[in-house]
């Protein structure tokens, strides 16, 4: 029987670069996450740690917004539009891939599910269906959004012109 390989005490310059790439990669998700909690929950402070200052958002049906407190101040009119309680809608991500540019910008790509919880039962809870392409930049302060196109698939399309021609870039 042969004996295992026992790891190195030691990483290669190799391996450190794959850490530092998955480090990178979940500040990144934790990014997306605390965005979804901040906008559901209807705290919108915690997106300064989040979004950029001059962050640029295309909400295709919402608009164009510019500048963090341009978006936190529409973000605030939108929650209120829902009916000001925390959670009456639900964002739920999934397929996050992040494709880094060089080591301090990156690109991404993630599904969203909209839920509204005050619907009945009776009805369907699925506000939108949609992608999130985003960028993100490493700053003195750690990763941030940078941009954000939300391109809406369901129950309404909303895609930009340059969605159709967009494929997500290969690690």
């Amino acid at each position: 029987m042969e004996p295992h390989a026992t790891p190195s005490d030691h990483f290669t310059e190799q391996e450190r670069q794959r850490l530092r790439r998955l480090l990178d990669e979940d500040d990144i998700r934790k990014l997306a996450i605390d965005y979804a909690h901040s906008l559901d929950q209807g705290d919108l402070a915690p997106l300064r740690d989040i979004l950029t200052d001059d962050i640029c958002c295309h909400f295709g049906p919402y608009g164009e917004w510019q500048g963090l407190n341009s978006v936190i101040q529409n973000f605030e009119q939108v929650f209120l539009d829902l009916g000001g309680v925390p959670f009456t809608s639900m964002h739920a991500g999934s397929g996050h891939c992040i494709h880094f540019l060089d080591a301090n910008n990156a690109t991404g790509r993630r599904q969203l599910m909209d839920f509204m919880t005050t619907r009945p039962p009776k009805d369907n809870p699925v506000m939108w269906l949609a992608l999130y392409d985003e960028a993100y930049q490493r700053t003195d302060n750690g990763w941030r959004i940078s941009s954000i196109s939300v391109e809406f698939l369901w129950p309404e399309r909303h895609i930009s012109a340059e969605f159709s021609n967009k494929k997500l870039p290969s690690s």
